[in-house]
């Protein structure tokens, strides 16, 4: 009797059968993945950038705008612009000039919503000072993803940032 080699129609029938009913089970979850894995991201660069606008502040020996951008009725559009306030007009300055020089301009990815930036007075903006504090106490900017997933960064009043976890998002539930 003679040997074949190979696989059966029906082995492979059952291999593929068990392989469709995996991903069926594992793209839910990748999906899910992906927006943990955005929301992530988000924050870290961001902390990143905070990070590197206090340095930057007492490098140059200037202070160091980071601006969250802001629609008519005060809804933060997720982008951001960091720059250097050369300090040669006190009227404007919360506004970058055309000769001040931007550190970074960037906006948060898709699936992710920066739904509260808060810092000295309220607004969506804050200063570091040539010594590396903020202005005012501090603040925080908080993100949320499309999965209720919720994440952020708070300023303390020395400059530092810090990253934080909500499971709900709402006031003294960030750690």
């Amino acid at each position: 009797m003679q040997q074949s080699k190979g696989f059966t129609l029906l082995e492979l029938m059952i291999t593929l059968a068990v392989c469709g009913i995996l991903s069926a089970i594992a793209v839910p979850h990748v999906g899910k993945w992906l927006d943990n894995a955005r929301l992530r991201t988000a924050v870290m660069d961001l902390f990143v950038d905070l990070q590197h606008a206090r340095m930057m502040a007492v490098k140059v020996n200037r202070n160091v705008i980071v601006a969250f951008n802001s629609t008519d009725e005060g809804v933060v559009d997720g982008t951001y612009t960091i720059f250097v306030d050369d300090g040669s007009r006190k009227s404007t300055l919360w506004t970058r000039e055309a000769d001040e020089k931007v550190v970074r301009s960037s906006r948060v990815p898709p699936g992710v919503h920066l739904f509260e930036v808060s810092f000295a007075g309220g607004v969506p903006r804050t200063r570091f000072n040539p010594m590396g504090f903020p202005n005012g106490f501090g603040g925080h900017i908080y993100m949320r993803n499309q999965q209720g997933r919720y994440m952020g960064i708070h300023v303390n009043i020395n400059g530092r940032p810090r990253i934080v976890r909500s499971d709900k998002g709402e006031p003294g539930t960030w750690n």
